[in-house]
């Protein structure tokens, strides 16, 4: 019999007879023998009810204490915490709680830094934008396992290339020059191999229009950690203009060779503002020392030449080129630097030294013009080979006014001997 039977059976029949008892009390309350068959209906419910009872306290409650009993038997001493370990338990809790916050602090702390990264990297990518922008350079970086190249806007527009007619190495090859390639190939070979820390050199590349155009391009390699270069990265600037007006330069100092003296400075005045564009050209030598005068010894200006005529240094751009010693080069802002040339309506200026054979500064030679000049002006190793050649010749020229000058000496000793 199960639990639930063994309880319910006997509390149902205990019901039962009690009806029962009630009902026949009811039906015959006026006769003796119904007063019986009640009253054992009554007394049969109550030994039902006991019956159930004992049933609940045999087969429920001391099952339950028994177990209860040998659970308490069977469990060891040790198995209950003493106050020093609920001690320790609780002290271990709350170091957790405190690494857990020290972790939570670490973590928020890391990913401030994460985000302060990721703005540092926009902000390098804006601003590196921004500079090649300003720069004028075109960029373009070559994936070497697979050789394929990605052109910028900038750089394609720069040799009037359409987006997507160019992806490959071997196809960026067939653009150089054929002078300049066999070398530009043997240095990017270098840097591939780790020779030089980057790479930088002037060439000329076939433009969309088939004319070759001067470049020069600055780049590097980056590398694993093993060494070995998965990408190369460069910045093309067009310098073909530049370029163009040096080799003019080139020209130009080979043809001043033919000539000497005075015509040697005239045409060296003509030349420079033919080439470079300016409007005002002299040469100077010293009349002092240190130099605090200057006389010119050829001025142009506006197409025509000038008499020549003497000035004060003081206080003005050829002066900073005599104080200094060196070439000085202002494409624009000269009257902010030199307020006294704002009387000549003069914006840019360069101006080179004149050095002897024993290194004595002797003169120089300036251009100017009221309009800013060139940014890219050419190499200013140029302006020195001028240099050179002038210095050269103002010196053969004083050295002969000194012998011109003491030839008419000669004579006379020789008639005084004859005599």
């Amino acid at each position: 019999m199960s639990l639930r039977t063994g309880l319910s059976l006997p509390l149902a029949l205990c019901g039962v007879l009690l009806a029962a008892g009630i009902a026949i009390g009811v039906v015959g309350e006026h006769g003796g023998l119904s007063r019986l068959f009640a009253l054992i209906c009554e007394f049969a419910a109550i030994i039902a009810l006991l019956i159930g009872l004992a049933y609940a306290e045999l087969g429920v409650r001391k099952p339950l204490r028994d177990l209860i009993t040998q659970l308490h038997r069977d469990a060891p001493v040790s198995d209950v915490p003493s106050t020093e370990e609920i001690a320790l338990i609780r002290h271990a809790a709350q170091q957790s709680q405190a690494r857990l916050s020290e972790l939570d602090a670490r973590l928020s702390h890391e990913q401030e830094r994460c985000a302060a990264a990721e703005r540092a990297r926009r902000d390098a990518e804006e601003r590196y934008s921004l500079s090649v922008d300003r720069a004028n350079d075109g960029f373009w970086e070559q994936d070497l396992p697979s050789q394929s190249i990605r052109f910028s806007a900038r750089w394609l527009g720069m040799l009037g290339y359409r987006e997507g007619s160019l992806s490959g190495a071997a196809q960026w090859q067939s653009l150089l020059h054929q002078d300049d390639r066999e070398a530009i190939l043997i240095r990017l070979a270098n840097h591939l191999e780790g020779l030089t820390p980057h790479f930088e050199a002037e060439y000329r590349i076939r433009a969309a229009d088939g004319n070759y155009r001067w470049i020069l391009s600055r780049g590097t390699v980056l590398r694993h950690a093993s060494g070995k270069p998965y990408r190369m990265i460069m910045m093309d600037n067009d310098i073909h203009a530049r370029r163009q007006i040096e080799e003019t330069l080139v020209q130009a100092a080979e043809g001043l060779s033919q000539v000497s003296g005075m015509d040697f400075f005239r045409a060296l005045m003509a030349s420079l503002s033919g080439i470079l564009g300016t409007r005002d050209n002299l040469v100077c030598f010293c009349l002092d020392d240190p130099p605090t005068r200057v006389r010119t010894l050829a001025y142009y200006s506006n197409g025509e030449f000038s008499e020549n005529f003497d000035y004060e240094l003081e206080g003005t751009s050829c002066g900073a080129v005599i104080a200094r010693g060196e070439v000085v080069y202002v494409p624009t802002g000269v009257c902010d630097i030199w307020p006294v040339e704002r009387q000549y309506d003069r914006d840019s200026y360069i101006g080179v030294p004149l050095y002897d054979s024993r290194r004595r500064l002797i003169g120089h030679f300036a251009c100017m013009d009221g309009k800013p000049m060139r940014q890219d002006m050419p190499h200013l190793a140029i302006f020195r080979i001028f240099a050179v050649r002038a210095a050269a010749e103002l010196e053969r020229m004083r050295l002969k006014q000194a012998l011109d000058a003491a030839r008419p000496l000669v004579p006379d000793v020789q008639s005084a001997n004859r005599n």
